[in-house]
């Protein structure tokens, strides 16, 4: 690989800065065209750094920082965390790196790379993003790394701690619903196999809509699992923000809908993204007998199923909720955060 150099430019001109290449990340939400969001604004100051070797982009960072982080309420989002975990001192504030919006943080790198020199065009990005902060006088935070990338994230003077765990779902290439379930453990596969009976059983139907056409019926259901998590989300709200993760360019928006007799009781919002599937959010009913039916059909067998049908080989199911997804043939992979030393 050329001589590599590094140079920050504003989020919202990094589309014009790079080509229309293959580029692999660990999210959709690190795409390019998803890195100049128009609706951060508002809160963050948004910037990405660009490493190019040779004068041709080979990886992107985000980097993100609240307008007036002194003013803003910690709540249960990534501020919260950075200051738990790696407190900024007084007149400081913490530079996100990697970005923060959508609980995973990380590099995005030319797919030409070979995984030794994505290495190395990682580690540039992040010590360049640590050299800002302290031009800044700011405190760098990496949150919701994967682990792949955890090691490029670490360095001298920077410490690693384990944040949670993510949920993935590995099928068969091109698999067909009998080679899934024979790669499942027998615990699983009984799992499994006693869904589907209850699933039909109970009457539900499931479908597979456009992610766009159902962001109002789910916006409820999603504002009533924050309740039960002692959140509040008013449903005009999170229609608001389902509706603007719908119309975010960057893969395919989809929902997968479970509904009873009279209406929705789960709805599911995924990106297929290449031959991965990112599940987003799950809005669940508060009021049906069949609520835990519907809520494992809607997050894991309907993607599925989706899954099996488009060939595709990795489903990406999310934090928390681990054992329900594990039950199911979910495999746990440690997500960290990294910042100072302390």
């Amino acid at each position: 690989m050329n001589t590599m150099e590094t140079e920050l430019f504003p989020a919202d001109r990094v589309p014009a800065q790079v080509p229309d290449v293959e580029w692999n990340a660990a999210s959709v939400s690190l795409l390019p065209e998803r890195l100049g969001r128009p609706y951060l604004s508002a809160v963050w100051n948004s910037a990405v750094v660009v490493a190019r070797a040779g004068g041709v982009p080979v990886g992107l960072l985000p980097l993100q920082h609240l307008k007036q982080e002194a003013q803003a309420a910690g709540g249960a989002g990534p501020l919260a965390v950075a200051r738990d975990l790696f407190p900024a001192p007084q007149g400081s504030s913490h530079l996100f790196v990697g970005g923060c919006t959508d609980l995973v943080a990380g590099a995005v790198v030319s797919a030409a790379l070979s995984p030794e020199e994505a290495r190395t065009v990682r580690r540039a990005l992040v010590d360049r993003a640590w050299q800002e902060a302290a031009d800044r006088g700011m405190v760098p935070v990496a949150l919701y790394i994967r682990d792949e990338e955890a090691a490029d994230f670490a360095g001298p003077g920077r410490q690693a701690r384990r944040l949670a765990s993510l949920s993935v779902l590995r099928l068969p290439p091109g698999g067909s619903d009998t080679e899934f379930l024979a790669r499942l453990s027998r615990s699983a596969r009984r799992t499994v196999l006693k869904d589907r009976r209850e699933v039909a059983e109970a009457g539900l139907r499931s479908q597979v809509r456009p992610a766009a056409e159902l962001t109002a019926e789910a916006a409820g259901l999603v504002a009533a699992v924050r309740r039960r998590h002692g959140e509040v989300d008013h449903p005009r709200l999170v229609r608001l923000r389902l509706a603007q993760w719908a119309a975010d360019p960057g893969g395919e928006r989809v929902a997968f809908a479970v509904s009873g007799p009279a209406e929705y009781l789960a709805i599911t919002f995924g990106c297929v993204a290449g031959n991965r599937l990112e599940v987003y959010e799950t809005g669940l009913s508060d009021d049906s007998d069949s609520r835990h039916v519907a809520y494992v059909q809607s997050l894991v067998h309907a993607p599925i199923a989706f899954a099996l049908e488009r060939g595709i080989t990795e489903i990406d199911l999310g934090l928390d909720a681990e054992t329900p997804k594990t039950r199911r043939g979910a495999t746990l992979s440690p997500v960290w955060a990294v910042g100072p030393e302390l």
